[in-house]
C-alpha cells in the first residue's frame, strides 16, 4: 500500500472510529456493550489528568462523568511506524465541544492510540482527553 492511500485507510478509519466512540461516550456508557469495549484490556485513560489503567478502572472512571453530549469539530489520524508498537497502529486527534447535564458546553482536545488486535480489530491502547483553556 502506497504512503498515500495508507493515510487515507487511516482517516476513514479514524472517521469511523470517532462516530462509534462518541456515539458510546454520549448515549452507552455503561452496559456490556458499552463505551470500554472500544479498549484493550490493559488501556490506560487519562481524562483532565485522573489516569485509570485497564477496563476496570476505564469503566469506572467513565462511568463517573455526568451524562453529555458531543459535538466533534475536526478529526486527523496518522499511522504509526510498526515497529512503535509490534503491530499496526494509529494516533486519532479530536477536537469539540461537550456538554454536561448542569455544566456549561466545553471545548476539548482528545487523541487516542489505536492499535490492531489479534482479531484484526482496531482498539484503543492510549486515550488523552482534556478540557481546552483550562489549566
Amino acid at each position: 500500500m502506497s504512503k498515500a492511500a495508507e493515510i487515507v485507510t487511516c482517516n476513514e478509519t479514524a472517521d469511523a472510529f470517532q462516530k462509534l466512540y462518541y456515539e458510546k461516550l454520549d448515549k452507552q456508557r455503561h452496559g456490556t456493550h458499552g463505551l470500554v469495549n472500544l479498549y484493550m484490556p490493559e488501556a490506560i485513560l487519562t481524562w483532565n489528568g485522573n489516569t485509570a489503567k485497564g477496563k476496570p478502572g476505564i469503566s469506572e472512571l467513565l462511568g463517573n462523568l455526568p451524562m453529555s453530549t458531543c459535538n466533534i469539530h475536526s478529526v486527523d489520524a496518522q499511522p504509526i511506524n510498526e515497529k512503535a508498537f509490534n503491530n499496526k497502529a494509529i494516533m486519532v486527534a479530536v477536537t469539540g465541544n461537550i456538554k454536561y447535564a448542569g455544566i456549561s458546553e466545553k471545548e476539548f482536545a482528545q487523541t487516542f492510540i489505536l492499535q490492531k488486535t489479534d482479531t484484526s480489530t482496531m482498539k484503543i491502547s492510549y486515550d488523552c482527553f482534556r478540557f481546552m483553556n483550562e489549566f
